[in-house]
This record gives structure tokens, C-alpha cells and sequence, in this order.
């Protein structure tokens, strides 16, 4: 990549935001049982428009999956941002429904395919929003607020690539744009593993499993943010996550788009990690952290997300450029 924009130092993780903000590393399973299938839409929440499923009959058999058009929504003007930004937004964690362990209610499904699968490019590309806390502390006490993030993330398979970052409040620098050269962005070299020992191997590298089913599900989102699985890679994250002790299932799990999608979360003190995945493709839809109980000395009364990350978009591009 010539004419390149500023470099800095290679993170995975997206922009802190003051004391005790998270550290965010911008995650697939799919249920074949359910009858139709959910597109992914654009950021604004507007569902998108669902597969009918063909009828039953005991003389034809049954039809191939068919995949949805990849979607490619455009990335939000400043105005739009600070518009997504200002909506009244609960900051509860998300509810769930009653839960069985992963291996349970994983063991039959099928991941389908995506349009994106179909995608050309050398750049894995990932398009998402991320809501996260941005805590001021003064004394004994500390105010938290919500800051919301843009990202357009590029990545090669040597390990180079780009991110154009926005945000509101935009603080000193509402936008960030940085180039990272071969081998500056960490994680394994190449895409994401299509074999559930080798992806096993990638999670422990920045998440040791040993850590228990959280770490599982924060190296899965470590390694998905910058990249975009094709099936057999979507297939063999399921199967890790099925055989994770302590993984737990939810059958229908709605993100912040207004998509329904399935869920599989685990907790570790009093912090719940979830994610919500397409139903029939597999896909990420979202990542949420959430503290079950207000940390000691916050200003929060109840449960509260800290870490939410909406994906709008994981495909390819030809090129790190966001034209």
C-alpha cells in the first residue's frame, strides 16, 4: 500500500477512552432448526427481509439454503453518528431467554451459506458499531457516560492492513485513520482457522482456554473483528464453542439492529459475555459485555452494559479503502 496514511503502534483493540474504559478487540454459530432465515441490515435497525421457507411435502426434497446478498451499508457522516449516538438507548444488559449448555443445543445445527462467502478480495473487511463506557473518576466517586464508535477495519493475511475510526463525543480526535504494514496487527498470521484444533490454538494464543468459557468467547471476538470467516471457518467456530464447557445456549436473542438471532453467553464474576450469531448463516451479528452488578463507587444503580459491538458488515475488499 503506497501513499499510506500515518502508522502507529499495531493494536487490536480500538481506541481507549479516558480511565477504566474498555479495551475493545473488535466474533458463529448457526441453527439450522429454525424455518427462516434473518439478513443482515444496515445500522439503522430496519430488518431486513426474510427467507420464506418452502412448504412441507412428503415428495419433494427439501431445497438448498439459499444466501442473502451481502450487504455493504455506507459508513455514517459525523451528523449521522452523533444522530445514532443521541438515541435513547437502554443500557441493560440484554435479556435472555431460558438457557441449555452449547453441546446440548449445538450438537444438530448447520452452518449455511453467506452471501458474503462469495466475495473476492485480499482484505478480510469488518464494518461495525461499538458502544462503550467512557468512566471519569474524581475522589471516591466516577460518572460514566457512553461513547460511540465507527469502524471500518481491512485486513491482509500477512497481517497488514487499515481502520478508519469515528467517534461521538468526539473528543480530540473524532477521527482516526491508521495504516498497519505486514506482520503490525497482531493475532496468527493468515485467516481464520477452518479446523477446530488449529482455531483452538489461535483463541489460546491471546486468551488462554484454561481461563475458562469467557476467555473462549473474548479470543473468538479478538480474532473475528479483524476477520471474516467463510463456512467451514463459521463451522469450526460452532464446534469450539460447542465443546466448551460452560457455554450456555439462548435459542432467540435480539441485538441492537432489531435482529433476531441466537445466543451463546458465559459468566465470570458477575460479568456476563455474549454473542448473538445468524441464525442460519452463522454470522456475528453483535458482542456484548455486561457487569451484572455495578462496580463498587460507580455511579450506575443496576446492571449495565460496558461493551457493546454491533457488526454490520464482515466480507472482503479488493483494496483498504473505504471508496
Amino acid at each position: 500500500m503506497n501513499n499510506l496514511p500515518h502508522m502507529r503502534p499495531p493494536t487490536d483493540k480500538p481506541h481507549p477512552v479516558r480511565r477504566r474504559a474498555l479495551k475493545v478487540t473488535a466474533a458463529i454459530c448457526a441453527l439450522g432448526l429454525l424455518a427462516t432465515a434473518t439478513a443482515i441490515p444496515i445500522w439503522t435497525g430496519t430488518a431486513g427481509p426474510a427467507q420464506s421457507a418452502p412448504s412441507p411435502s412428503s415428495t419433494t426434497a427439501p431445497l438448498p439454503a439459499v444466501a442473502q446478498p451481502c450487504p455493504s451499508p455506507a459508513a455514517l457522516t459525523a451528523a449521522q453518528l452523533k444522530t445514532r449516538a443521541q438515541q435513547k438507548l437502554d443500557p441493560s444488559p440484554t435479556r435472555l431467554p431460558a438457557s441449555t449448555p452449547a453441546r446440548q443445543a449445538l450438537e444438530t445445527v448447520a452452518v449455511g451459506p453467506s452471501g458474503c462467502d462469495s466475495i473476492p478480495g485480499r482484505f478480510a473487511y469488518v464494518h461495525l458499531l461499538q458502544w462503550a463506557t467512557d468512566t471519569a473518576i474524581a475522589g471516591n466517586s466516577a460518572t460514566t457516560r457512553i461513547v460511540l464508535f465507527e469502524e471500518q477495519r481491512w485486513r491482509a493475511d500477512d497481517a497488514s492492513g487499515r481502520a478508519i475510526r469515528s467517534r461521538y463525543p468526539t473528543g480530540q480526535q473524532p477521527t482516526d485513520d491508521s495504516t498497519y504494514y505486514p506482520g503490525e496487527l497482531d493475532g496468527p498470521i493468515g485467516p481464520i482457522a477452518a479446523d477446530p484444533a488449529a482455531l483452538t490454538e489461535h483463541i489460546n494464543a491471546n486468551q488462554p482456554r484454561f481461563l475458562g468459557p469467557t476467555a473462549v468467547i473474548r479470543g473468538l471476538v479478538s480474532l473475528l473483528g479483524w476477520r471474516t470467516p467463510n463456512q467451514a471457518a463459521r463451522t469450526a467456530i460452532l464446534t469450539v464453542l460447542r465443546d466448551t464447557p460452560g457455554i450456555t445456549y439462548h435459542a432467540s436473542v435480539t441485538d441492537r439492529a432489531g435482529r433476531t438471532g441466537i445466543g451463546v453467553s458465559a459468566t465470570s464474576a458477575d460479568i456476563r459475555f455474549l454473542l448473538i450469531f445468524n441464525p442460519t448463516t452463522g454470522e456475528l451479528l453483535a458482542y456484548e459485555r455486561a457487569a451484572l452488578a455495578p462496580p463498587p463507587g460507580s455511579d450506575r444503580t443496576g446492571p449495565s452494559v460496558d461493551d457493546y459491538q454491533l457488526f454490520l458488515v464482515q466480507s472482503r475488499a479488493n483494496s483498504s479503502s473505504n471508496s
